[in-house]
């Protein structure tokens, strides 16, 4: 427990530039003394432009009602899968829906685990470097980046709602991204997509270009109002507009067929002489890793972090605890 509370401290002090607000400590660990043990407390007990970090903990926190403009902050995931993440290789993991409700406009969350759904009710939305389930919209919403996630799956007008004016972009996506016809002006970019029983893509009014669809059967459904350019497919197809098709994925990635051991974010990086190298829009690499914005392994925030610590277990009489730390620049 010293180290964990050390680790945090110095966490804390990293992160006094995130907010000009407060930072809040959340923490449902036994003695660990911190602000509270809930995020639905700390939000309640938060100002709007508050920062919460959620420290990483071997017991699920509940989700949260979520009605301030806040910045949610985990320590990332598959932080023992990767090299140099976090010292304390523990997520911060949500086992219930996490609600972004009327006065959460301008939230972010980044760096957590969410086991069950993200549901938006209003606009101006940013989720980053999540593993997440699922993202829905229970109103229309509009202004939602959705960037760097490693995600199950985006269903954003299963209900009847549409979103707008979002960008979808570098995540590593199991499941299907839908987004109806009646919404418009999305940005569906350097996005893998896995999904084996239907469309990976079925979205309308979205330029949709440099992704890497694995699926042999299905690839990116045509609907009105998109634009489908220099994306990689494994499906047959004639290749037009930059696409590829016909492509075999085990020449994509560097372990397509996961025999290699890479973690389950890492083996979706492109391997040397990928087709997808310098296939996108503007000579960008297709997929999560290429572009403005790439992918980061184990959604570690972009914040410095310690991703390694000796601690010896006995304090020194004038001195406190002594310690060597490692810290890497936020990316």
């Amino acid at each position: 427990m010293k180290k964990q509370l050390l680790l945090s401290l110095i966490f804390v002090l990293l992160c006094g530039f995130i907010s000009g607000q407060h930072l809040i400590r959340v923490n449902n660990n036994p003695g660990a003394d911190p602000d509270y043990a809930t995020l639905q407390a700390a939000n309640d007990a938060a100002s709007n432009g508050d920062t919460i970090y959620v420290e990483g903990s071997p017991t699920d926190y509940d989700g949260a009602n979520i009605s301030k403009k806040l910045v949610i902050i985990g320590p990332g995931y598959f932080l023992t899968d990767n090299d140099s993440t976090q010292a304390f290789g523990i997520a911060a993991t949500f086992n219930s829906e996490m609600n972004f409700n009327a006065g959460a406009a301008g939230s972010i969350i980044t760096g957590c685990i969410l086991k069950n759904n993200i549901n938006l009710y209003v606009n101006d939305i940013s989720i980053i470097r999540c593993n997440v389930s699922y993202i829905y919209n229970r109103s229309d919403v509009n202004n939602i980046l959705i960037l760097q996630n490693y995600i199950n799956s985006i269903s954003m007008s299963s209900y009847g709602y549409k979103i707008t004016n979002s960008v979808i972009s570098n995540n590593i996506i199991s499941g299907q991204i839908f987004c109806g016809s009646s919404s418009g002006n999305l940005q569906i970019v350097n996005n893998v997509c896995t999904y084996g029983y239907g469309p990976p893509i079925d979205a309308y009014n979205a330029s949709i270009a440099n992704n890497i669809i694995t699926n042999s059967t299905y690839g990116i459904t045509v609907n009105t109002g998109n634009a489908i350019n220099n994306n990689i497919l494994a499906v047959a197809g004639t290749n037009a507009n930059g696409n590829q098709y016909n492509v075999a994925m085990a020449n994509v990635f560097v372990d397509f067929s996961g025999s290699l051991n890479y973690s389950d974010d890492a083996k979706w990086k492109l391997k040397t002489g990928s087709p997808a190298i310098g296939a996108g829009v503007s000579g960008v690499d297709c997929g999560a890793f290429g572009g403005p914005t790439p992918y980061v392994l184990s959604g570690v925030p972009n914040l410095p972090h310690i991703y390694e610590a000796t601690i010896p277990g006995t304090a020194y009489s004038n001195l406190g605890l002594a310690c060597t730390i490692k810290i890497k620049s936020g990316k």
